[in-house]
């Protein structure tokens, strides 16, 4: 018998907002291309709040024309969840594995609020929900040139997998 060995499958690629989710689920893509200027290929979270400021629009967005995003792109996320989530023990147990949506409104400043998880075994879901309180402030959603607060959803998959 093989010891069972826990991972985390994150979907890089897979983060979406409001009307997208239907999409990534139908397994329709829908892609957003960002444009940027520092020598990384991206702007930092205080120039984009800088640009924007004073300039948004009331309301809480669900599809905006630039997504917000973890500061660094997916491999900064990716990193940050390797380090702040953990598979809970009881779930390995268990053998529980599964996949948990998490929803939650990234301000304009780029601040994260209204954490909930939409679906996934509760147990899963609580590892998810505790890895995002130490979340740092994400890069802001953009809509017509100007920072909007939105929607943001992002699926974590927890999958057991046979050691060898």
């Amino acid at each position: 018998m093989h010891p069972i060995i826990p991972s985390l499958f994150l979907l890089l690629a897979g983060s979406f907002s409001g009307p997208l989710a239907s999409c990534a689920q139908s397994g329709k893509q829908d892609t957003v291309a960002v444009r940027s200027t520092d020598s990384s290929g991206k702007r930092s979270i205080d120039e984009l709040i800088a640009i924007g400021k004073g300039n948004q629009q009331a309301g809480i967005y669900e599809k905006v024309e630039i997504e917000s995003e973890f500061p660094g792109g997916g491999k900064a996320w990716f990193n940050f969840l390797s380090t702040h989530l953990t598979y809970p023990q009881k779930a390995v147990r268990k053998r529980i594995e599964g996949t948990v949506v998490l929803q939650f409104i990234v301000d304009k400043d780029g601040t994260v609020s209204d954490l909930k998880a939409l679906r996934g075994e509760p147990i899963l879901a609580e590892a998810a929900l505790k890895a995002m309180e130490d979340s740092p402030r994400w890069k802001p959603a953009m809509q017509n040139g100007r920072l909007v607060k939105s929607y943001k959803k992002q699926p974590i998959i927890f999958r057991l997998e046979a050691g060898k």
